[in-house]
């Protein structure tokens, strides 16, 4: 009988899969090779907007459940944590070094990276623990396979000084000369181990896989998917762990990291290796909770699974997948983008049609002040589209919220405040006043239509203000196409302009559609232009506005 094992088709996957079934016919077995196309393969979205957990698993188990193959093997890393009933992991083989390389122009180290340098990762664990480290560097997201993102720094084309890889990869694919630095971060719950699934109740599949399962490797993993579990984290979050048996001992580290890398928090402990494994995670993860992880960042809230329309077995959803919000359909009047793939990330099928265009103004910026404060990423894409220099206008760079801190690391600065929590003018108001308590100098570039409590909270501090119009928001000339308003769950409105160019062009939503405004400033013109809000959501954000959302909507899934 010859075996179909799955493999999904990137160059890893297919390796990784070799090597695996390579072993197996050493044993005596004939194996195919069949590859899945995965959705994570074809996203092009954030890890944490557009599906973190289970994005690469998915599909390969769907086709073992569904008898299209016999057998699957996972990067260990990006496998949920949960189980999924029929499915069995019959093999974890020893595992290869499990630490994150530094893949960087001219070989060069992190600590010798400019002031500057960028540095490209898709994973927020790896981002946060290098802001620690080098929080002069700007830190870019990126996705792909390893060739492409080797080619992010060291292709001809590049435009980026650096990549963040796992070593285990590299090593496995040949590539381990790209390598410039081994980084002493500490590394993904199974990074560098691979898990081979099956069905359980194929017994002769689980008995040839026995051979392959290293012990050693198996408690440690396990030990440290324990803790990602009971934190509710999934793969895409900032966690890291890394558990090791020497004596008889299972030893397990673990940390939960801010996304900007400013905080963390961090607990060990050791066991029996023969003791259950799972527990000592368990502990670990409790130590954790009860020394802030839940504050440090948030653990699952908006960290999806997979696509809505992907598959509907909720047994091969992440806990962060919103039930109430799969099938729902939501209108946003809006450019597609980040906050689009969250909501359909989390399982909303959502409508992204813009209602108003950007017009650019001319400006002229003042000379250097003491802060340049930015409040959307449409004021950053402006100054960058005019060629203005960031560290040229202001000795430092405030942001209102993390969207446009990462629109001005992305061009590769360094943001040196964005208040916490809620993202709006009040609060960046606030953390200004609290950096600044005898006052400053700022020049504030951005939308004509800017309410003016930034700057006018300011000048009555003592602060020397001064506001440049960049550019404006006006209605688009035609009434963009949509569905019937009886079509739609829920609208979600982001800026006063969009409320009141959407009244215009589409409408006013009828009662039984959920109308969510983004944040109080919103909400209030939202009920200026006759719309009857539903729910603000609490920050402005992805996270806010699925909270705010799931706050609304039916729970029963649709």
């Amino acid at each position: 009988m010859t075996w179909k094992l799955g493999t999904r088709g990137s160059e890893l996957a297919r390796t990784q899969s070799g090597h695996v079934a390579d072993a197996l016919r050493a044993a005596g077995h004939d194996v195919e090779l069949v590859t899945i196309r995965s959705e994570g393969d074809v996203t092009t979205g954030s890890l944490l907007d557009a599906g973190g957990l289970g994005l690469f698993a998915a599909a390969l188990r769907v086709a073992l459940l569904e008898g299209r193959v016999d057998l699957v093997v996972h990067s260990l890393k990006d496998l949920p944590t949960a189980a999924v009933p029929g499915l069995a992991i019959g093999a974890i083989p020893a595992r290869a070094p499990h630490a994150d390389a530094l893949c960087a122009r001219d070989g060069l180290r992190l600590a010798d990276l400019p002031a500057g340098a960028r540095v490209g990762t898709g994973s927020p664990r790896r981002a946060a623990q290098v802001r620690a480290l080098r929080p002069d560097l700007g830190v870019v997201e990126i996705r792909g396979n390893v060739g492409t993102r080797l080619a992010r720094a060291l292709g001809p084309d590049a435009d980026l000084d650096a990549v963040v890889l796992a070593a285990a990869g590299l090593e496995r694919l040949g590539r381990g000369d790209a390598i410039s630095d081994l980084l002493p971060l500490l590394p993904a719950p199974g990074q560098g181990a691979l898990a081979v699934e099956c069905r359980s109740e194929d017994a002769a599949v689980l008995a040839a896989l026995a051979s392959l399962d290293d012990p050693d490797t198996r408690a440690a993993v396990e030990a440290e998917r324990a803790v990602l579990a009971r934190l509710g984290a999934g793969c895409a979050a900032p966690v890291g762990a890394s558990a090791s048996v020497a004596g008889g001992v299972l030893t397990l580290r673990a940390a939960v990291f801010s996304a900007d890398g400013t905080r963390f928090v961090e607990a060990s402990a050791s066991a029996d290796s023969h003791a259950p494994d799972a527990a000592l995670g368990v502990r670990v993860a409790e130590a954790l909770l009860a020394r802030g992880a839940a504050e440090v960042t948030p653990l699952g809230a908006d960290r999806p699974s997979e696509l809505a329309d992907f598959h509907t077995d909720t047994a091969l959803w992440s806990p962060a997948t919103r039930p109430e919000l799969v099938g729902r359909r939501v209108l946003l009047p809006r450019a597609d983008g980040a906050l689009a793939d969250a909501l359909r990330a989390a399982g909303a099928d959502v409508d992204a049609v813009p209602v108003t265009r950007t017009e650019d103004l001319p400006f002229a910026l003042p000379g250097t002040c003491d802060w340049v404060v930015l409040t959307s990423p449409t004021a950053v894409a402006v100054l960058a589209e005019a060629d203005v220099e960031l560290d040229m206008l202001g000795d430092a760079i405030a942001a209102v919220g993390s969207a446009t801190a990462a629109a001005i690391t992305e061009l590769g600065y360094q943001v040196d405040l964005v208040p916490s929590g809620r993202s709006d003018a009040e609060a960046l108001l606030a953390a200004l006043l609290a950096a600044e308590p005898e006052g400053a100098s700022a020049a504030i570039p951005g939308s004509a239509l800017a309410r003016p409590v930034l700057a006018d909270g300011l000048a009555e501090a003592g602060w020397d203000v001064e506001t440049v119009a960049t550019y404006t928001t006006v209605p688009v000339d035609e009434p963009p196409a949509t569905r019937p308003w009886a079509d739609y769950d829920a609208v979600v409105l982001t800026a006063g302009s969009i409320a009141e160019a959407a009244a215009a062009l589409l409408g006013i939503a009828p009662a039984g559609v959920a109308v969510i405004a983004f944040g109080e400033p919103t909400a209030r013109a939202a009920a200026a232009s006759g719309w009857t809000v539903t729910a603000t959501a609490a920050t402005q954000d992805a996270a806010g506005v699925l909270g705010a959302l799931t706050a609304v909507l039916p729970k029963e899934p649709a």
